[in-house]
């Protein structure tokens, strides 16, 4: 079956969907094919658990992520983090940007017009 993930990194925001029986090497190789960073400097972390996929064997299913929970129309979030430049056992924290909501981007839109 297929999970559907929103991987989230700053202002980065991805849509992936792989087989639940994908590895998590697998995964991180999608994602360093998009944002060519490579796989081992890659760390995703489940954002229900905040537990991090470091087992690079394990299957999406063995993380906890499964098809039936993540749905395209409700995909499951991950967090995607670098490694620490220069030091190989150190990852950078969880930093993402706030998405604005669209009820906020249509008032300021109607302000706008406004005062035109």
């Amino acid at each position: 079956m297929d999970v559907f993930m929103m991987i989230r990194r700053q202002k980065l925001t991805l849509f992936i969907d792989a087989k639940e029986s994908s590895t998590v090497v697998e995964l991180k190789k999608m994602i360093e094919g998009i944002i060519k960073v490579p796989a081992n400097n890659i760390r995703l972390i489940v954002d229900s658990t905040k537990q991090p996929m470091d087992d690079d064997n394990q299957t999406l299913a063995d993380c906890g992520l499964s098809g039936a929970a993540a749905k395209a129309y409700s995909p499951t979030l991950l967090y995607l983090c670098y490694r620490k430049t220069g030091n190989e056992h150190e990852w950078e924290p969880i930093d993402v940007a706030e998405l604005i909501s669209m009820k906020i981007l249509l008032n300021f839109r109607r302000q706008k017009k406004a005062l035109v």
